[in-house]
């Protein structure tokens, strides 16, 4: 499979600064979002807590992770936790993110939409 790419709006949430757009890698083998460190720099987004993160190289590090992440992406609007990256230039979008939002990752072409099953807003699965 490739690597897929979506537009992202992101902003500090409650905060009337406007947002920036930015490509993100689209990241389903990666639970958490990940934004680049000049993202948190921008918004000043308020620590939470260290985490320490296995990359897929086997490399692990401690990173900082921040609250209050407001995004949308195709449409649809959530508020996360997000891992700061040092030295990116793009951040990844996780299975968080897609789940919180019921996105989907069509493999063949690359892209990120909403769930056609339900395409006004996001659907949680519950039993």
């Amino acid at each position: 499979m490739g690597i897929a790419y979506a537009a992202v709006k992101i902003k500090k949430f409650r905060d009337e600064a406007e947002p920036i757009e930015l490509m993100m890698k689209v990241d389903s083998g990666s639970l958490m979002l990940t934004i680049p460190e000049w993202v948190q720099r921008e918004f000043d987004f308020p620590l939470v807590r260290k985490e320490r993160v296995r990359f897929a190289d086997g490399r692990t590090a401690e990173l900082d992770v921040v609250a209050d992440v407001e995004l949308e992406v195709c449409g649809r609007r959530g508020v996360f936790e997000a891992l700061v990256l040092p030295g990116r230039e793009y951040g990844l979008l996780g299975a968080v993110v897609m789940g919180v939002l019921d996105l989907i990752l069509e493999p063949r072409e690359l892209k990120l939409y909403p769930n056609p099953c339900s395409p006004e807003m996001p659907m949680t699965e519950l039993e």
